[in-house]
């Protein structure tokens, strides 16, 4: 799973990461990359970072729910 972006993510993070595909039908890497955005986003705002990971992946689901899903080439 490469990224962009190089923040270094803990193993509960890229547990998450690998649900999330399967739940929202999306390629790994589309997530990965919003995922890491997001989480980046929250971490550098939050006080209390304990329910991060929880917040990052509602985040990501919203959005990627609400974004039309690309065409098959």
């Amino acid at each position: 799973m490469a990224s962009s972006n190089h923040i270094k993510l803990a193993p509960e993070h890229l547990n998450a990461i690998k649900a999330l595909p399967d739940e929202i039908h999306r390629p790994v890497e589309e997530v990965n990359k919003i995922y890491s955005e997001t989480f980046e986003s929250l971490n550098s705002e939050a006080r209390i970072k304990d329910y991060l990971i929880v917040l990052t992946c509602k985040k990501v689901r919203d959005e990627l729910r609400i974004q039309p899903h690309p065409r098959n080439a």
